[in-house]
């Protein structure tokens, strides 16, 4: 199998994280949520981060762990739903990674404790500013408003179809 990082890229709340541990299970790989890096390195939880140091000190930490884990190999890598909007964090993590874009329609996304989408009309907005940038990044869109077996299937094919060695 290569060593070739699965980067999961989305909006806040298309389930990159669930699709993550999934995916790491079942190709025996480790898996990192760089949300989750970011409050552990920072020790203050996302909305408090936004709150207390603003989106700036947030991006940049986000970057710091992009960084990180692209100079780790054989990664499930579920990143924050902002990660692409830099584009030196999208090049980092295409070097020694797939890029899989999980779309999900508006009506299902979640919104709780998403200090950036935490109304229908900042969901939206939020979605038309970013939506290019994952079409953009993306090595493989994936559907994810259904079948979340149809969803790892197809993940797995594609990464197993272009990263053979």
């Amino acid at each position: 199998m290569s060593d070739l990082n699965i980067v999961l890229i989305g909006m806040p709340g298309s389930g990159k994280s669930v699709l993550g541990r999934l995916l790491a299970a079942r190709l025996g790989m480790d898996f990192v949520d760089t949300d989750t890096l970011v409050e552990e390195a920072s020790g203050l939880g996302i909305a408090e981060i936004f709150a207390q140091q603003g989106e700036a000190e947030f991006r940049r930490l986000e970057s710091e762990q992009a960084r990180l884990c692209a100079a780790r190999r054989g990664l499930v890598v579920a990143t924050g739903g902002g990660m692409i909007i830099n584009p030196n964090n999208t090049a980092l993590l295409k070097k020694h990674g797939r890029l899989y874009y999980l779309r999900r329609e508006l009506s299902r996304l979640a919104r709780q404790g998403r200090p950036l989408s935490s109304s229908s009309a900042a969901l939206a907005e939020l979605f038309r500013q970013r939506e290019p940038l994952y079409l953009a990044a993306a090595d493989c869109l994936i559907d994810n408003n259904a079948d979340l077996e149809a969803a790892l299937q197809k993940i797995i094919a594609d990464y197993h179809e272009n990263t053979a060695d």
